[in-house]
């Protein structure tokens, strides 16, 4: 994906003027001091409600009306522009703007500026929309984090390299998905969110955030609405879905996790599937706490047993393939579960599963954190903590191996995740971002059982987790019928000029 580097307003230079700190100000190389005539300081695209759709949102010094213009690469006579709202959320020392953009051309190169003329216009980006189609690719991380340990400068670099390597591997994402904390609560938040923002890819590629732990916290909350623009909210929430071609997506706000917000949640999502999941190949989910995981969340916390006491039920109702999150900072990829229930336990899973599940099945996916500020413990489904293995591997006959976890490892290295979606497969590989090697890989092949695609072939290496066995059977039995059909038919073609022969012998004409 091409794109121009926008130049923005320095976000020391901003610092400065706000009175920060300036060794609390982390470089940013996406913004550049251009002048008065600029007042954008801090900028991002967001997914919209469809690929035909996108989002924005922008820090401005400017107080007067902006707006995104915006023309395919190459037409400037088709330019258009839309008007932005201010989003006002109670952060006082800036102003942020929304706009939505939407009749966009499928498969095609945009050219935008955000501001106005009487205020300046930032530096042109470009952006692609998606194109039609099953097969595509989006890139999942999670739990930057910036400012842990007040540390903002080392965790924003890690954070840009980390998504400079996930957009490298996959160049022709669709969207960036983070499920949530984005920043850590404390210290100063205005700079951390420029800090969280400033990947210059985020000016190209759509971002899908989640609410996490820390945006919840009552000094981070109102940055975070500030910041965000989502398409198909629930009531003012952090709930909100959207849809790409052949997948709907579904993000919850799991720091909202007591009985009554759970309920919420899984009424939201029965309701989001059934309106918009049908004919879709994929459902996913996201959240930011994860609630099948080997750390201390998933092992010792009440939340994390209300989410799955109350959700999992949900997602397997609803059709839900595959939950996304984070909040543990280790990665954690679950067994097929239905409902509560883990499938196929008695197969070792392994990197490069192909698992084939039934209906209601569902894989929960936990990553890492992808800006190193910190990394969580390992814990026996007794509660007590182990510091002495690091993966799955290890864990054959300890008390580690709850019968949900399939594979885990905690190498204490950033992660990122790229998901490659097509009609009957999800494909799911896991990068460290420290040496680019793979963590884990493992593929959802519905091949057998996804009714959009009835002519699909499975896929190979396929583990005996979840349905693979029945959907092999069911596979055979199949090639039996087809081949005996085939070999009727054959009979038929051998014998149809005797029949002709015999019957015009008879004057009978055929």
């Amino acid at each position: 994906m091409s794109a121009s580097r926008p130049l923005f307003k320095s976000g020391v230079a901003a610092a400065v003027a706000l009175g920060m700190s300036l060794a609390a100000v982390p470089a940013a190389p996406a913004f550049a001091q251009i002048g008065a005539k600029n007042p954008i300081t801090v900028s991002h695209i967001g997914v919209g409600a469809t690929a035909t759709e996108m989002s924005f949102s922008w820090r401005t010094t400017y107080r007067g009306e902006e707006y995104v213009k915006f023309h395919p690469r190459g037409g400037v006579k088709e330019e258009r522009r839309e008007a932005a709202q201010e989003a006002n959320f109670g952060a006082i020392a800036y102003r942020t703007n929304h706009a939505t953009i939407t009749g966009l051309k499928p498969d095609t190169e945009y050219t935008y500026q955000i501001g106005s003329n009487e205020g300046g216009w930032s530096e042109p980006a470009s952006f692609r929309t998606q194109g039609a189609g099953s097969s595509w690719k989006f890139v999942a991380l999670s739990d930057a984090e910036l400012g842990v340990g007040l540390r903002v400068k080392e965790q924003a670099e890690a954070w840009r390299t980390a998504v400079k390597q996930a957009t490298a591997k996959a160049p022709d994402a669709q969207f960036i998905l983070h499920a949530g904390d984005q920043i850590a609560a404390g210290g100063d938040p205005i700079s951390r969110w420029a800090a969280f923002f400033s990947p210059e890819q985020l000016r190209s590629y759509p971002l899908a955030l989640a609410k996490g732990e820390q945006e919840s916290r009552l000094t981070v909350e109102r940055h975070f609405k500030e910041h965000v623009n989502f398409p198909n909210q629930e009531d003012g929430s952090a709930n909100y879905y959207f849809e790409r071609n052949n997948a709907l997506f579904i993000v919850l706000d799991s720091t909202q996790n007591d009985a009554a917000a759970i309920a919420r949640h899984a009424r939201f999502v029965r309701q989001t599937a059934a309106a918009h999941g049908a004919g879709k190949d994929w459902i996913i989910a996201v959240m930011h706490h994860s609630p099948y995981t080997h750390g201390e969340f998933g092992i010792k916390s009440p939340e994390a047993k209300r989410l799955r006491e109350g959700l999992a039920p949900a997602f397997s109702e609803a059709g839900v393939n595959l939950v996304m999150g984070g909040h543990e900072h280790m990665y954690n990829r679950s067994r097929l579960m239905n409902g509560t229930e883990p499938v196929g336990t008695d197969t070792p899973a392994k990197s490069g599963d192909v698992l084939r599940p039934k209906d209601g099945e569902v894989l929960y996916l936990t990553t890492t954190t992808a800006g190193g500020g910190r990394y969580g413990d390992v814990y026996e489904t007794t509660g007590a903590k182990r510091t002495d293995i690091t993966d799955s591997s290890q864990m054959e006959g300890s008390q580690f191996a709850s019968p949900a976890i399939g594979v885990w490892q905690q190498d204490r290295t950033p992660d990122y995740t790229v998901v490659d979606v097509k009609k009957n497969t999800l494909t799911v590989r896991t990068f460290n971002v420290a040496d680019d090697s793979l963590v884990d890989e493992f593929t959802l092949d519905r091949s057998t059982t996804n009714p959009n695609v009835p002519d699909a072939t499975p896929g190979e290496g396929s583990s005996a987790e979840g349905s693979s066995g029945e959907g092999s059977s069911a596979g055979k039995i199949v090639g039996i019928v087809i081949g005996v059909l085939a070999g009727l038919l054959g009979i038929l073609a051998l014998l149809s000029p005797l029949l002709r022969d015999l019957a015009e012998r008879n004057g009978i004409r055929l």
